[in-house]
């Protein structure tokens, strides 16, 4: 994760506030559902968040808030993502909790965590834009649990399902991140821009695409950055694409 030391103190905010929420009365979170989230998935968004926004100003209070908003609404919908259809066989001996109740209640408990940290930092004013990402990420897994096999049979669909379950998160993230900072319209939406074509790339690499398959992604991203104002500091960006563009890169860090 060297590509965000220059952010790492404020990622160890961010995961102090992540921790600090992960708990209550009846335990921690993964007492109930283990997590599973390696290093790169655990920092990646909130990296995005951070690094938007410090390329307008300092971080704030709010800005790690507002990076920890997002990692909770990912942690959601990866947890409700492992919610079962149906049990057989061995799972049927199993508490069904597991596979049912517990994946629902915590995946809901998240979304809580993310609204009432928009309350408590004073940032509720992005709770539309967040509302409407939960909106495309739920949506986007509709349509992949009913059409299992689409990347070969309607790739169009795969390309708009892969857009909604990771690239939208990044695009957000980095857009609501420059705002948090100041950022005016026009900086904003190449920092969209480069979060949504950053994120179908590493939406594709980690569904198990090939770096020459998600280049034409990772080239457009890499003209969003080049069109930003001359003197700002995107090294971190631009180690992120490097990352991403090398073999099995994102295979071996999330596998």
């Amino acid at each position: 994760m060297h590509i965000f030391n220059q952010i790492s103190q404020d990622l160890q905010q961010v995961q102090l506030l992540l921790k600090k929420n992960f708990s209550f009365r009846a335990g921690q979170i993964n007492e109930f559902v283990p997590l599973n989230i390696n290093n790169l998935d655990m920092n990646l968004r909130p990296g995005i968040v951070i690094s938007a926004g410090k390329l307008f100003g300092p971080a704030s209070g709010r800005l790690v808030a507002l990076a920890a908003v997002l990692q909770f609404i990912f942690m959601a919908s990866r947890v409700h993502s492992r919610v079962r259809e149906s049990s057989s066989g061995k799972e049927r001996s199993m508490d069904s909790r597991a596979g049912y109740q517990y994946p629902v209640l915590v995946g809901d408990y998240l979304y809580g965590k993310f609204f009432t940290t928009l309350c408590e930092f004073g940032i509720v004013c992005y709770l539309k834009d967040l509302a409407e990402l939960i909106c495309h990420i739920n949506k986007s897994g509709i349509h992949a649990l009913r059409n299992p096999g689409m990347e070969l049979t309607d790739r169009q669909l795969y390309m708009e399902v892969v857009q909604g379950e990771t690239a939208q998160l990044f695009a957000c993230g980095a857009y609501l991140g420059a705002d948090l900072s100041g950022a005016d319209e026009n900086h904003k939406n190449k920092l969209y821009d480069f979060g949504l074509n950053l994120g179908m790339a590493y939406g594709l690499l980690e569904r198990g695409a090939t770096p020459c398959q998600v280049k034409e992604y990772l080239t457009m991203a890499e003209i969003n950055l080049h069109q930003l104002p001359d003197g700002i500091d995107t090294q971190c960006f631009t180690e992120l694409l490097t990352l991403l563009s090398r073999e099995n890169a994102v295979q071996r860090m999330v596998g």
